[in-house]
Order: C-alpha cells, then structure tokens, then sequence
C-alpha cells in the first residue's frame, strides 16, 4: 500500500482473533510490502473507514 498511515504513536493495543488462513494471508501480504502484520491491518481498516466516507455510507 503506498499510503502509510501507521506510525506506531498514540496507539492502544487491541486483541484481535483472526481466522488462520486470513492471518496468513495478511501476514504474506505485510511481508510483501515490508511492513508488520499490526501495519498491514491498521492500513487496509484506515483504507476501508477513508473508503466508506468518501461514498457517503
């Protein structure tokens, strides 16, 4: 993703159960783009949240 919207400041941590399949595929994905698993999905929810208010949902 070339927008990097995570910087690790002001953040909580947040415990999150994840199917195994999907943590593995957001884990080869965050690998791919040289980031960690927490970035890859703090990304891709800002994406989504940025996503829903720019289509007026």
């Amino acid at each position: 993703m070339g927008d990097v919207l995570y910087t690790g400041r002001k953040s909580e941590n947040f415990m999150l159960r994840l199917p195994e399949r999907m943590k593995e595929e957001i884990r080869r994905m965050a690998e791919m783009d040289g980031i960690s698993i927490n970035s890859a999905i703090v990304q891709r929810l800002a994406k989504s949240l940025r996503e829903e208010r720019t289509s007026g949902q």
